[in-house]
């Protein structure tokens, strides 16, 4: 949709889902929402979505090159954590490798969690002394949580993805009412590149396609977004529509 289009959020959502597919995995993604879903509304229980992360905008197919919108996830990882301890049921739904709640304590990207361990007289493997009530502690709550099956975990790659879940998932969460709450602290693209305007494998330079668009003979054959002209990258960007309208009164 351009800037300022006027047409109604809805028909601007339906376009965006009709023309750029579903990820492979959103399937057996609703699949186990839904469970985790009405399990927790039976218990009357709260639920959140937490979005965590951010969302990369694929240039082909094949998905070897994109545009990275970056986020480790601390903050969408840790509010996890709160929400958990106020006693929320959690949809975490993340950027694949991107910080979990919990782990988030001992991953790459924060502490090793092998800096963590020694190796006692026995040959073992054991935390050491001055870590061990901090650990402690994050077991605990880490293990409650997977006792009550308070926490779900679904991953992304893609801002199609990550749209696709979203509505999706709120779909699932409608029934819930003022039970249901989106905490969106994903790092969400604002721009993307249309799935018809992305070529299969490799960037092509301008020359290229035309050369292909004259073999195949069909003038409706749209440029690519990604391709080269003359020793340039050119990238030609649509901006994401604002969906957060649709997923308040219609989702």
């Amino acid at each position: 949709m351009a800037p300022g289009n006027s047409e109604h959020p809805d028909a601007v959502a339906r376009d965006y889902f009709a023309l750029n597919p579903p990820p492979r995995q959103l399937q057996s993604h609703t699949t186990l929402a839904r469970t985790f879903i009405d399990t927790h509304a039976s218990e009357n229980r709260r639920v959140v979505l937490v979005t965590s992360g951010g969302t990369t905008v694929p240039l082909e197919n094949q998905t070897v090159r994109f545009i990275d919108n970056f986020s480790a996830g601390t903050r969408g990882a840790t509010s996890a954590e709160y929400f958990l301890e106020a006693g929320y049921a959690v949809i975490f739904l993340h950027r694949q490798f991107s910080l979990l709640p919990y782990s988030r304590h001992y991953s790459h990207s924060t502490n090793c969690f092998l800096d963590y361990m020694i190796e006692d007289e026995n040959g073992s493997v054991v935390v050491g002394d001055e870590y061990q009530e901090e650990m402690l502690h994050v077991l605990r709550q880490y293990k409650a949580v997977r006792k009550d099956n308070t926490l779900l975990l679904l991953s992304f790659t893609t801002i199609t993805d990550y749209l696709w879940e979203l509505r999706e998932i709120a779909k699932l969460m409608q029934p819930l009412g003022p039970r249901a709450l989106f905490y969106l602290a994903a790092a969400v693209s604002d721009f993307f590149v249309p799935h018809d305007r992305m070529v299969e494998h490799k960037i092509q330079s301008s020359e290229d396609f035309n050369a292909t668009k004259q073999v195949n003979g069909d003038p409706k054959t749209k440029l690519p977004a990604a391709r080269t002209e003359g020793k340039s990258l050119v990238i030609d960007l649509d901006p994401v529509p604002k969906f957060l309208k649709s997923l308040v009164d219609g989702w």
